[in-house]
C-alpha cells in the first residue's frame, strides 16, 4: 500500500468506520443467512448506500490529501496597482501546479489576503516595520499549512528589499517544502521562475529541506572568498553576486567601527565569474556554497555579532536567510541608493519564536 492509500484509508477510517462496521455486517449477513427477498433488497439497498458514502469519504480524502501547491507573495514598497499585477501573474505561473485561487478559497478558506503580505509605503531605516513583515509572513504561512491537509508546498514570490528577503526567508527556517521564483523581465507571459525549487529535488535528495544545511564540498562553482581575519568581536560580512559591489562600502563600515574601538573584520563572499545568475544555473547549490564559507568563517573568527550586507537576486537572498535562520547574532543592513549609505534594518534574533511578542 503507498503512502497515499495510507494516508486515505486512515482519514476514511476515523471519520466514517460507523458506517464501515455497518457494511461489514450487513455483507456477513448477506452471505451466511438465507434472507427473504424483501430482506435482501433492504440490506442490498443499505449496502449500496452507505457504500456510496463510503465512496464520497474516499473521493474527498484523496482531493483532501494529495499535494497542494500554494503561492505566498510579498510585495512591499510597491503601489496596490503593482501588487494586483504581480498577483495576476502568480496565478498564470501557478497554473502549473494547479493551484485555482476559487477552489482554495472555496474548498479551504483560503482568501487571496492570506497569501499576500503587502505594504505600500517603503520601508525606513527603522527596524520596525522589517521585523513585523517578517513576522508576518511567516504567520501567513503557518496560517495557510494550518487549512490545508496533506502535503503542503509554499511557492514564494518576493518584489520589495532584498534585505527583507532574507528576513523572510530566515523567520520561516527549513520548516517547510519551499520553491522560491526568480523575476526574469521578458522571459515569458508570467516572468516568474522556480530557481529554488526543493520540490523537484525532494524526488532524489532525503535531506528535503534540510540539504540546504549541508556544507558544500569539492571545487566551488560560483563563489569563492576573501579576508580571513580571527578572533574578533564583529565581523562584517558582504555576499556579491549581483550588479552592485559592496565590499568598499563595508571596509569603511568596519573600519569605522575599529577606530572606535571595536575588535572587527571584514570577510566577503564573492562571485567566480561576475555574471548575473541564470534561470539554468543551480541556486540552490550557489546558496550552499555561500552558507559553506559563511559558516567556516564565523568558527574561524568566533565573534559575537555578525553584520550582514548584501548584493544579490532576491530569490538567492530569500533562501541565504532560510540557512542562517535566528539562532545567531546577526544584523542585517539594506542600501539606500540616494544617502550613499547602509543602514541595519534588521535583527534576524528577534525572528526567534521566544524573542515574539
Amino acid at each position: 500500500m503507498t503512502r497515499r492509500w495510507r494516508e486515505v484509508v486512515t482519514y476514511v477510517w476515523e471519520r466514517e468506520w460507523e458506517p464501515i462496521v455497518i457494511i461489514l455486517g450487513l455483507a456477513a449477513t448477506l452471505a451466511a443467512a438465507p434472507l427473504s427477498f424483501s430482506l435482501l433488497v433492504i440490506n442490498a439497498s443499505m449496502v449500496g448506500l452507505l457504500g456510496y458514502k463510503i465512496y464520497r469519504a474516499i473521493s474527498q480524502a484523496h482531493r483532501l490529501l494529495r499535494e497542494k501547491h500554494v503561492p505566498i507573495l510579498a510585495v512591499v514598497g510597491k503601489s496596490k496597482e503593482v501588487a494586483e499585477a504581480m498577483w495576476q501573474d502568480v496565478r498564470r505561473v501557478m497554473e502549473r501546479w494547479d493551484f485555482d485561487a476559487e477552489r482554495y478559497r472555496r474548498d479551504f478558506d483560503v482568501e487571496r489576503e492570506d497569501l499576500m503580505v503587502q505594504s505600500d509605503e517603503p520601508l525606513s531605516v527603522d527596524g520596525g516595520p522589517w521585523l513585523k513583515l517578517s513576522r508576518e509572513f511567516r504567520h501567513k504561512i503557518e496560517r495557510i499549512g494550518g487549512r490545508l491537509p496533506g502535503r503542503r508546498i509554499f511557492h514564494v514570490f518576493v518584489n520589495g528589499p532584498i534585505s527583507l528577503a532574507l528576513g523572510l526567508g530566515a523567520g520561516i527556517g527549513t520548516m517547510h517544502e519551499i520553491v522560491v521564483h526568480q523575476w526574469f523581465p521578458g522571459t515569458a507571459e508570467a516572468p516568474y521562475h522556480p530557481v529554488v525549487d526543493f520540490y523537484a529535488l525532494s524526488s532524489s535528495n532525503q535531506r528535503g529541506m534540510h540539504f540546504l544545511e549541508d556544507a558544500a564540498t569539492g571545487e566551488f562553482r560560483y563563489v569563492t572568498s576573501e579576508g580571513e581575519p580571527k578572533d574578533v568581536t564583529d565581523l562584517y560580512v558582504s555576499i556579491w553576486l549581483a550588479r552592485d559591489d559592496p565590499r568598499a562600502h563595508v571596509n569603511r563600515v568596519a573600519e569605522s567601527a575599529k577606530a572606535n574601538g571595536t575588535s572587527t573584520g571584514a570577510f566577503h563572499i564573492v562571485q567566480r565569474e561576475q555574471r548575473s545568475l541564470e534561470i539554468t544555473d543551480d541556486w540552490i547549490t550557489c546558496a550552499r556554497e555561500v552558507l559553506t564559507l559563511l559558516y567556516q568563517q564565523i568558527s574561524k573568527s568566533s565573534p559575537q555579532r555578525i553584520h550582514l550586507f548584501l548584493s544579490t537576486p532576491i530569490a538567492l537572498s530569500f533562501t541565504l536567510g532560510m540557512g542562517i535562520e535566528h539562532f545567531m547574532n546577526v544584523t542585517v543592513y539594506n542600501w539606500w541608493g540616494h544617502e550613499q549609505k547602509y543602514h541595519p534594518v534588521l535583527q534576524l534574533s528577534q525572528l526567534a519564536r521566544s524573542a515574539m511578542p
